[in-house]
């Protein structure tokens, strides 16, 4: 009867349920596309979405940091002019299936060969509603590649030569027993050698593991003064020898909290302090102090230093200083610590000067 009588009202009423359907549809609407939207951008690998037209609906983080700020928003074919891409869709069209090709492209003054991965999505009937697009570094590729060889190269070259000395001695003692008594050097040799051999096995250990824990690890929220008092006591313990460490703590607030892992960051330690006082340092002063968003931490030495121009290349895997090479090392030390920055989303700043001291800046990003 309310309808006859007040027709507007009802009219409005039913308008006012019908807007409520649309609003909560287009919120899950919303609601699933960040989802998809969050899925896309944990991925590592560039990916876009465009349709028929080649307009890039979506690109997700990873392609963002390397194609231009406008990349989303506009036509594919306003950076990509390689007129394969458009044979490459007609394919997709005729058999709706994958393709892949290379692409050569500029970016940032260098040229970037891509392994471009293009993908139809497929509606229920069949039909091609978008492409998904995956770009894959050829560069990163190769580069990875020949890391890895260099890798394996320097490795088998720092095992051999402690290898070498303890057949070599070896050798000799199975075959005439009392060549170890006429030549004293002989055990210290071995040990040296052997002692070599088991340095660099676990350092090479030390570094496969944080490697791994890159995919596996959860950062957990620690108490970062407590955790650095902690740590300094717990190397001292170990190495047993009067270091003098100072720790300086500018944090503010006090107990300040930053996400990492105790063993990775014990590792971090053990393996910059044991640099500073193996190369001459009596003194190490850590300051702990929070910037903005960063915590950072500051390790500064007295020790020898390092040459400026090889001060870029002490994180290298397997590099050691010149002239260094009576000091006991393998060159992974810094390497490892570098990992386990990379680990962190952080950077790692080096300061040296010759004969008054190294001083190595840990900021960790996002806090």
């Amino acid at each position: 009867m309310s309808f006859f009588f007040n027709p507007n009202n009802e009219l409005l009423r039913y308008k006012s349920a019908f807007d409520k359907k649309i609003k909560n549809f287009e919120k899950s609407i919303i609601e699933e596309k960040g989802k998809y939207s969050q899925l896309l951008n944990s991925i590592p690998l560039p990916l876009a979405l465009i349709n028929e037209q080649r307009f890039i609906l979506f690109s997700n983080t990873s392609a963002k940091n390397i194609f231009p700020l406008n990349f989303q928003g506009n036509y594919l074919h306003q950076y990509f002019r390689d007129p394969i891409l458009k044979k490459t869709i007609e394919k997709i069209n005729k058999k709706l299936d994958a393709e892949t090709f290379n692409l050569k492209i500029e970016l940032n003054n260098k040229m970037v060969i891509f392994n471009v991965k293009m993908h139809p999505v497929l509606s229920e009937e069949k039909k091609i509603i978008y492409y998904l697009i995956i770009f894959i570094d050829q560069n990163k590729i190769s580069k990875s590649i020949q890391e890895r060889n260099d890798f394996l190269a320097n490795a088998s070259h720092e095992l051999k030569t402690p290898l070498t000395n303890i057949l070599g001695i070896s050798e000799i003692i199975s075959t005439d027993p009392s060549a170890l008594l006429e030549n004293k050097s002989f055990g210290k040799n071995l040990y040296s050698s052997a002692k070599s051999m088991q340095n660099l096995i676990n350092s090479l250990l030390s570094l496969s593991k944080v490697e791994i824990n890159k995919n596996i690890i959860v950062y957990k929220d620690q108490q970062l003064d407590s955790l650095i008092n902690f740590i300094i006591k717990e190397y001292k313990s170990n190495i047993q020898k009067n270091n003098h460490i100072k720790v300086v703590n500018n944090l503010q607030p006090k107990g300040a909290q930053f996400k990492t892992d105790k063993k990775e960051l014990s590792l971090l330690f053990f393996n910059l302090l044991d640099n500073s006082f193996k190369y001459g340092s009596t003194l190490v002063q850590v300051f702990l102090e929070m910037k903005k968003d960063n915590v950072i931490i500051t390790l500064n030495d007295n020790g020898q230093g390092i040459p400026k121009n090889e001060v870029q290349r002490v994180t290298e895997r397997f590099y050691r200083v010149k002239n260094n090479d009576k000091i006991e090392g393998n060159g992974l030390g810094l390497a490892i610590v570098q990992e386990i920055m990379n680990n962190h989303n952080g950077a790692i700043r080096i300061e040296s000067e010759e004969g008054k001291g190294t001083k190595v800046s840990l900021i960790f990003k996002g806090v």
